[in-house]
């Protein structure tokens, strides 16, 4: 899953996804960085105001937080709100 330009929801909103399902597969895995905003910019071929604006949605949804001067941190329950809000299957 990338970004796309012509995409029906917003890149933030996009990148935001993209990043919460790598979250999901453990590809971020829970206490542990995910890419600085200008990796991420840079993987996605978005701007750097992009990825912060991304990494924002992440943290209204409760599946990151901010180390000041260090990361964005997965937080230790992000799998259980992953979890929560996911949709119902059937």
């Amino acid at each position: 899953m990338m970004v796309e330009l012509d995409g029906e929801a917003p890149l933030r909103v996009q990148l935001a996804d993209l990043v919460a399902a790598r979250i999901a597969d453990g590809t971020y895995p829970p206490r542990t960085a995910i890419p600085s905003g200008a990796e991420l910019a840079a993987e996605c071929d978005v701007s750097p105001r992009t990825a912060t604006e991304a990494v924002k949605i992440l943290k209204a949804r409760g599946l990151v937080r901010g180390v000041p001067g260090k990361a964005v941190i997965v937080k230790a329950d992000a799998l259980d709100v992953l979890e929560s809000t996911a949709p119902e299957a059937g």
